[in-house]
């Protein structure tokens, strides 16, 4: 089981996601009101396969990280009925990381660390749809409810992909 507590989300915070959201949508060029898996698949695609312009003078924690991420939390909201929260990671040195968790507490989704660690390490096979399509298949394992079981440590390709 993890380390973590959890705290809600600032209300401040959790105001900017939609409009960051609307951010990540124009960049991978899809429409906020598309189905999630539509919309999780346009993150992926830009995130494993990055469009070389950008590498100039970007930014990847505000300009991309955080767009994107709240794009993809926003997904497993509609998708999965997962909420936001705030954990707070004593393992790490108690680092603060704004997710997504299921209504247990069993599963979480750091979307803005994940991408952000995608983006800056080009080595990181980016695994965004592998593990929600996983999720749409039922095919993760119960967890402990409350465990907070970072679900993209565990979700790996066995063959990356191209």
């Amino acid at each position: 089981m993890a380390n973590v507590t959890e705290e809600p989300l600032a209300d401040d915070t959790l105001a900017l996601i939609p409009r960051s959201a609307r951010e990540g949508a124009e960049l991978v060029k899809v429409s906020v009101e598309a189905p999630p898996l539509e919309i999780v698949t346009a993150v992926y695609e830009y995130v494993a396969r990055p469009p070389k312009k950008w590498f100039q003078k970007v930014d990847n924690w505000t300009d991309r990280a955080l767009p994107l991420g709240s794009l993809w939390g926003l997904q497993m909201v509609r998708q999965f009925g997962w909420e936001w929260g705030a954990a707070t990671l004593h393992d790490y040195d108690d680092q603060k990381c704004p997710g997504v968790f299921d209504p247990a507490r069993s599963l979480a989704i750091y979307p803005f660390h994940y991408i952000f660690v995608c983006l800056e390490n080009r080595a990181v096979t980016c695994t965004i749809l592998l593990a929600f399509n996983m999720l749409l298949a039922d095919a993760i394992p119960a967890q402990e409810p409350g465990g907070y079981e970072n679900v993209m440590q565990h979700v790996m390709h066995i063959v990356p992909p191209d």
